[in-house]
């Protein structure tokens, strides 16, 4: 079996997908900020792209929060492809992932049970500014 290849791995605010098959990844993230926890943030997406692939395979995408490993988002799937050139784009849609803390939470990306590639997630309290002191 081929060893699979990473494209891409992003947060995004939304992702849409045209009539065409393209996909629209529109606002680019790496931090969400919150006055007040536990939290579930407003809809948002993950783009995972992988390629160099053939035939039936299993993927995981799992968000940790880092300091416990606390799982906070576990996505399992399988797709199908049909050449190694081909790519393949995972975009899930999140909804109501509860973050409990602030702090560094991970996503990974696995194929058949082996990791090929992670990407940082922080979350921080938004701080009152100076002059509202």
């Amino acid at each position: 079996m081929s060893e699979p290849v990473l494209v891409g791995l992003l947060f995004a605010d939304k992702i849409i997908i045209e009539n065409n098959g393209k996909r629209g990844v529109i606002g680019t993230f790496n931090r969400f900020y919150s006055k007040k926890f536990p939290i579930a943030f407003p809809p948002w997406a993950i783009y995972a792209a992988v390629t160099n692939l053939e035939g039936k395979h299993e993927f995981a995408l799992t968000l940790v929060r880092e300091e416990t490993n606390q799982v906070i988002l576990p996505l399992n799937g399988q797709f199908d492809v049909r050449s190694r050139n081909d790519v393949v784009e995972l975009t899930p849609g999140i909804f109501g992932a509860v973050f409990p803390k602030e702090g560094t939470y991970i996503l990974t990306l696995s194929i058949d049970g082996t990791q090929i590639g992670a990407r940082v997630l922080f979350v921080d309290v938004v701080k009152e500014s100076e002059d509202k002191k």
